[in-house]
């Protein structure tokens, strides 16, 4: 990426919190806004996965660029194009992406994410054939630079609210930028709150649902589609930082001695490393599984849970990663990279990384909050009414021994483990259905989340001892290592997590302690004396104003 190394200061963009004058243009010129759009309206044309490794590459060098292009390629106008059937609505895209322009998604409002419906309107005027959009968007990416947004709202057709996305331009009159927004990390990405205020929209700029009845805002072909994106958006950046952090952790342990010992001798420092080697392993192979499939459809392989689930996965592993290499660099890790230069010592950026890693596990959807929808959408729909031939199955397929040909018996043994682990998770589900019907099954979030992060271990186990078998089967042994390495950290956390998804017997009572706290229960006070409370004043605040 010679435009970024040439045109981009990863530092000063984090300093001074804007892209370099100039670079979105460049980036426009060369097709990098539009790397999966096709080439007759001045896409790359590249394919998922591809797509993929030019936003991990961007990443490398600076975050807040690499969500740019994640945000046009997840969620950007040529996502929808894609997906939409011939007709005005597909023109009238078409021909602003032949147009160059940048785009996003506001979906997100001040009321939070995960409500089901949104607060912003859309009313119908001149006789229908047009709408007024009215509400408030916060978070959105590209939100300042976008020259066009879907924009979700609720449209009332005979007498029921119904989600809706619209496309709105944003130099329309009644849309405003009303602040930018300022994160932790990922500085210098252009985000905002945006304002509607009685914005007019055709009606052929509505996406119209294949089924009128759905409560979806999107079609499921659409929903996939952002799905695939968020991998782009999260697992591409999350990728990148945790083979940084791979790097930065053999450069600092090559570099340091304990009372005349090589760091990289000491056991614990040689167990963070090949866990780190081993993490940044298993995001690989869940990135080559969920996308490669998208580019050979006529492997006939469904990964729609997989894709689903994996940038939730690869947020946590990156941040673990990103955790664990911040221990081990230690202070030097916490200290800028500004601060090393001048004292002399290699400029490592992982203090500025480790912020950007953490915004992955919120963008996109927090990562607790995709866990509880995977189950309710992917995992416990299965084993709803009418679903009831699941025991067969699982009771099926419990005779079966795993193909553990290209494995050395250690991982052997762990694709048995993952594979008995399997049959469990099915019976556990089975059981917690049947004890806990719906809609009242849905109220038990926490275990719920649990079972969710059970099947996601298992889900990486499987893919990293299948990558494993076939580099095997390529004549690399390596990767045999890695895996075990990968199989025996996962099989201690799930130890963990099915006893956050026992039966909640006896334990202690959240709720009650939750609600004295809330309510302002006195008897809890003391657990904020000697503190101060008040909200400190901005920077931008005037003297004497709070």
């Amino acid at each position: 990426m010679d435009i970024l190394k040439s045109r981009v200061n990863p530092t000063a963009v984090d300093v001074a919190r804007e892209l370099p004058e100039g670079l979105l243009e460049e980036l426009r010129r060369n097709g990098f806004l539009n790397l999966q759009d096709p080439p007759d309206v001045n896409g790359l044309g590249l394919s998922s996965y591809n797509t993929f490794r030019v936003v991990q590459a961007a990443a490398s060098w600076s975050v807040p660029v690499a969500l740019v292009l994640g945000i046009q390629t997840a969620v950007g106008s040529g996502t929808y194009l894609r997906a939409l059937p011939p007709g005005d609505l597909y023109s009238y895209v078409e021909q602003r992406l032949l147009d160059g322009i940048i785009s996003g998604s506001a979906d997100t409002e001040p009321a939070g994410a995960s409500n089901s419906a949104r607060q912003t309107r859309a009313v119908p005027i001149d006789n229908g054939e047009t709408f007024l959009l009215t509400g408030e968007k916060i978070h959105i990416g590209n939100g300042p630079i976008a020259d066009v947004v879907t924009v979700s709202a609720m449209l009332d057709e005979d007498g029921q609210d119904r989600p809706r996305l619209f496309f709105v331009e944003t130099s329309d009159p009644g849309f405003s930028v009303r602040s930018r927004h300022e994160f932790m990390g990922v500085k210098g990405f252009p985000n905002a709150a945006l304002v509607l205020d009685g914005v007019r929209v055709p009606r052929e700029r509505m996406i119209v649902e294949v089924d009128p009845d759905t409560e979806v805002r999107i079609t499921p072909e659409l929903t996939m589609a952002v799905v695939r994106g968020r991998l782009h958006l999260i697992t591409a950046p999350g990728l990148a930082i945790s083979k940084l952090c791979l790097e930065w952790s053999r450069n600092f342990v090559n570099r340091r001695t304990v009372d005349g010992r090589p760091l990289g001798s000491r056991e614990e420092i040689q167990h963070m490393v090949s866990a780190t080697m081993a993490d940044v392993f298993a995001i690989q192979a869940l990135a080559e599984w969920s996308l490669l499939p998208a580019d050979q459809p006529d492997l006939g392989l469904n990964v729609a849970f997989e894709q689903n689930v994996t940038k939730a996965i690869s947020a946590e592993i990156c941040w673990r990663v990103a955790d664990r290499t911040m221990d081990l660099l230690a202070g030097e890790g916490f200290e800028t990279a500004v601060s090393k230069a001048r004292r002399g010592v290699p400029a490592l950026p992982l203090e500025r990384f480790y912020r950007d890693a953490r915004n992955l596990r919120i963008s996109g959807g927090v990562s607790f909050l995709l866990q509880f929808w995977a189950a309710r959408m992917s995992q416990f729909s299965y084993y709803g009414p009418g679903h009831g031939g699941q025991a067969a199955a699982s009771s099926r397929d419990a005779g079966q021994e795993p193909r553990t040909k290209d494995l050395d018996p250690v991982n052997a043994d762990h694709l048995r483990f993952a594979a008995a682990e399997t049959r469990r998770l099915g019976t556990a589900c089975e059981k917690f259905v049947a004890d806990h019907p719906a809609p009242g099954l849905y109220e038990h979030q926490h275990r719920l989340i649990a079972f969710s992060q059970i099947a996601d271990e298992i889900l990486t186990m499987s893919v990293v001892l299948a990558k494993a078998a076939r580099l095997y089967r390529e004549g690399r042994t390596e990767a045999q290592n890695l895996a075990d390495i990968h199989c025996s950290h996962a099989r201690d956390r799930l130890a963990g997590l099915w006893r956050q998804a026992e039966p909640e017997t006896a334990g202690p009572d959240h709720a009650a302690v939750s609600d004295a706290w809330l309510s302002g229960d006195d008897r809890y006070a003391s657990l904020l004396t000697g503190v101060i409370t008040d909200v400190p004043p901005t920077a931008d605040t005037h003297p004497g104003e709070r």
